[in-house]
């Protein structure tokens, strides 16, 4: 059955349009005329289809790295999809993930219901770093729903040895210099040194890391959408599970908070001598001390697991920088002040804490 993904994606009309419902339809699927197709960008084709009926098709080709690990041509979303209700994951927390609808092995095609109507974090946040206090407590609860979900029959079931995940962060200690003049970027040689320097506080979260929880593993702006987020009632969705499986769970607190500081980041005037003025924490104080404070009424945080969840921000911010390096070639100032604010969230977890966090039990005996 020829497929919309054989050549250019399906227009509202015309022969394409008729192909896109017949190859739905070998797939089982009837929704009737498809009055809009909304495409987005992304490492592979994904598109949304927007059906007569008011629903909505979101279809996306599976990556080819992951479909390859896994050992399966829908790859490794599908089998997350499938399994978080299976998982006994909360019902409030799995209406912000998306339903698996079908797959198509031969395209290699994923089809799972469109979340229409919603906004990317990275949109929301574009003019300004500030999230309403109902948008932040809904995405931590969600998180902390998904997170609290038991694991241990599932990750003893070796049908799901693919979805354990090895801790994701190599070691630069040992680069070569061949290596470090081969890095992306003129400025790798600062991120490569930075990357080093916080080696031993890598080190400790490596040692720590396990098949804890069921984990998103990618919670970055363009995948974590919310819906009326300026309303009383805000509805949050997280997209992209095709990296998902087992893991420790402060990673995805720590994105989240490594997310909300690259948003703020983004808007600080000056070097890094400003970021020693408090007042010049305040949006991303709010914004992280409400995320946190509301995730803990689903999943209560120890004073180690609170530490790492920086740690992991500060890893979150340090990949942001390695992104700009590839992509442009040069840190620049928000690549920089990356580093700056990376460093010091891995070797000094807690102290930044205190501006981000404050209030927060300190860890005995510190």
């Amino acid at each position: 059955m020829p497929s919309p993904w054989r050549g250019a994606l399906p227009d509202e009309s015309g022969p394409a349009k008729a192909r896109t419902r017949s190859w739905l339809a070998s797939l089982g699927i009837d929704r009737g005329d498809i009055v809009r197709t909304e495409t987005f960008t992304a490492r592979n084709s994904v598109a949304m289809l927007h059906f007569e009926d008011g629903t909505a098709l979101l279809l996306k080709k599976v990556d080819p790295a992951t479909s390859k690990a896994v050992g399966t041509a829908t790859g490794n979303e599908e089998t997350m999809l499938r399994l978080l209700p299976e998982a006994g994951v909360p019902q409030f927390a799995q209406a912000a993930v998306p339903r698996f609808v079908a797959a198509d092995p031969e395209t290699e095609t994923l089809v799972m219901e469109g979340k229409t109507g919603f906004i990317s974090m990275r949109e929301f946040t574009r003019n300004s770093p500030v999230i309403p206090v109902p948008a932040l407590v809904s995405l931590a609860s969600v998180t902390a729903g998904i997170h609290r979900t038991p694991v241990d029959r599932i990750t003893a079931d070796p049908r799901y040895a693919p979805q354990l995940i090895d801790f994701p962060f190599a070691s630069f200690v040992t680069l070569t210099p061949a290596e470090l003049a081969s890095g992306p970027g003129m400025d790798y040689f600062d991120y490569a040194a930075a990357m080093q320097s916080v080696d031993e506080s890598v080190a400790r979260l490596r040692d720590g890391w396990g098949p804890k929880s069921l984990v998103h593993f990618d919670l970055r702006d363009d995948n974590v959408l919310f819906k009326d987020p300026d309303g009383a009632q805000p509805r949050v969705a997280l997209v992209d599970w095709e990296l998902a499986g087992f893991g420790d769970p402060m990673l995805d607190v720590g994105t989240v908070v490594g997310q909300l500081l690259i948003r703020w980041l983004h808007t600080v005037r000056g070097d890094a001598a400003s970021l020693s003025r408090a007042d010049t924490w305040a949006t991303v104080r709010r914004n992280v001390g409400l995320f946190l404070t509301a995730y803990e009424h689903g999943a209560a945080l120890s004073a180690e697991q609170r530490d790492d969840a920086f740690r992991y921000a500060g890893l979150a911010t340090l990949m942001y920088a390695a992104g700009r390096l590839e992509q442009i070639g040069s840190l620049g100032r928000i690549g920089h002040l990356c580093l700056f604010v990376g460093r010091k969230l891995l070797t000094d977890p807690q102290g930044l804490a205190r501006l981000l966090a404050p209030g927060r039990p300190a860890k005995a005996g510190a």
